[in-house]
């Protein structure tokens, strides 16, 4: 997490509650040493943000400190909402948590006239497909997407022959009638699609590989789309 959205959420966390946080509490949150933590409410009380308390005690934030508001337009909002729904209907747990925070921070530093707007917006996302695949194993697929490691499958294809494969993850495609990860599949020395439903185990390995900057992703979108971006 970078620092300044480490900084935004510990102003989350503390307008959202009304007692006493503790550096520890912070630290397990956010998944940095309690140092860390200190470190940053100095700074944030360097910057004039109104944080009270001390060490072993806990902190506040006190009444009346405002985020300043940010400004969309309606379609930007909708954008936002929208996005977040389907986030909410179609992935994992994690991140059908973490769109219900994006929801709730957006509120938050937008004026009163426009958080009033976001409630009535009238685009949904019904849950017209139940993935069948455990969700543990797409949150794991997303963390080794983001850390490029490389992860072993036993897939099933259309025959229901099983093969091993050490793949190179790199995309996730939701689709109505499944889920696609798009990944470097070592045995083809190709870009594959796999159906998530059928991984029938899902393994991490310690080796890492090289993504390039995101250089082995854009190859993938240029092959499907058959575009240079």
């Amino acid at each position: 997490m970078r620092r300044a959205d480490r900084l935004f959420e510990i102003i989350e966390t503390m307008r959202s509650t009304t007692k006493a946080v503790t550096a520890a509490e912070l630290s397990h949150e956010l998944g940095v040493s309690e140092r860390t933590i200190y470190r940053d409410i100095s700074g944030l009380q360097g910057q004039g943000v109104p944080i009270e308390g001390e060490a072993g005690i806990g902190y506040v934030l006190r009444p009346g400190f405002h985020m300043p508001p940010l400004m969309f337009t309606i379609e930007e909002l909708e954008a936002i909402v929208l996005g977040a729904r389907l986030a909410g209907q179609r992935a994992d747990k994690d991140l059908q948590k973490a769109a219900d925070r994006v929801l709730s921070k957006v509120k938050s530093v937008i004026p009163d006239q426009m958080q009033s707007r976001m409630d009535r917006i009238p685009l949904y996302a019904p849950p017209t497909y139940w993935p069948s695949h455990n969700a543990g194993e797409m949150a794991l697929i997303r963390e080794c997407i983001r850390k490029e490691i490389k992860i072993s499958i036993d897939y099933s294809d259309l025959k229901e022959n099983v093969t091993t494969r050490i793949i190179w993850p790199v995309a996730v495609a939701f689709f109505a009638e499944s889920t696609l990860l798009a990944a470097w599949c070592e045995l083809r020395n190709d870009f594959r699609h796999f159906r998530i439903d059928r991984m029938q185990q899902v393994r991490t390995l310690e080796e890492r590989f090289n993504g390039g900057g995101g250089r082995l992703l854009q190859s993938w979108e240029r092959q499907v789309t058959g575009k240079n971006r």
